[in-house]
């Protein structure tokens, strides 16, 4: 069992990134933090976030946790969508108790009761391939969506990659094309080799509506995933997606 208290604002961060690519997914509670990895159906994407104990203004894990000594993880099935619903009505902070099958979420004069899935009834985590890119791109947030909106006028495919020293973005489409180009000294970070990537617009698209974070950090490679990573919770917390690329036709 666990209990603890939290901004609603917070939780809400959490629960938008893990949207972005499942609606449902395993929760496991720890001694030190919160986490969620899961995959969309597809095996295209894949979520890997956590959230430390640090954000909470309370975090405690109950007798069912102490009873069970070496199991070190309470694991649940969350409905992550329905959370969202409920979290619409809640403002400033909010008091969680998470059982095996139910979990309550009280704010204000609001008790909301939610049953939770099996967790054994939930896909679970796959484990992160070890990946070695090419190059890093540290780049303003709402930047990087700009560009996805201007993106998805044109295609519904993008490259992104590096060129000379400067971080670019294509679309190009039956009619039209687009590129967007930012040198190293006009970006936050750029190190790495030149590289160019294909991917589905689509997916970056639901991604970017998860991201809540000012700055966004981009790995890429050549015909290689994409790895977007940025911090929730004012640094208490971390988000990584990975995304499989398009190849394209020689």
């Amino acid at each position: 069992m666990f209990k603890g208290r939290i901004d609603s604002s917070v939780l809400r961060e959490c629960v938008d990134a893990v949207l972005a690519v499942v609606d449902e997914a395993r929760l496991k509670i720890g001694e030190s933090a919160w986490k969620v990895r899961a995959v969309d159906p597809a095996n295209v994407a894949l979520v890997d976030l956590e959230l430390k104990r640090e954000a909470f203004s309370e975090f405690s894990l109950g007798p069912e946790k102490e009873q069970k000594e070496k199991e070190k993880e309470f694991v649940v099935g969350v409905p992550f969508d329905k959370l969202r619903e409920v979290l619409r009505w809640c403002k400033d902070e909010v008091a969680l108790s998470i059982e095996e099958d139910k979990m309550t979420v009280e704010s204000s004069a609001y008790t909301f009761t939610l049953n939770l899935l099996s967790a054994d009834a939930v896909r679970k985590e796959l484990k992160i391939p070890s990946l070695n890119f090419s190059t890093k791109v540290a780049m303003d947030a709402v930047e990087f969506n700009k560009v996805l909106k201007a993106a998805e006028k044109i295609s519904d495919m993008m490259a992104i990659g590096v060129q000379n020293e400067s971080f670019f973005v294509e679309a190009e489409g039956d009619m039209e094309t687009m590129r967007y180009s930012l040198h190293k000294d006009e970006l936050m970070h750029l190190s790495g080799s030149d590289c160019r990537s294909l991917f589905s617009l689509e997916y970056l698209a639901a991604m970017a509506k998860g991201i809540s974070s000012e700055t966004l950090t981009l790995f890429i490679g050549t015909d290689y995933p994409l790895k977007m990573e940025f911090e929730i919770a004012e640094g208490f917390g971390k988000v990584i997606y990975l995304l499989a690329p398009r190849i394209e036709a020689e």
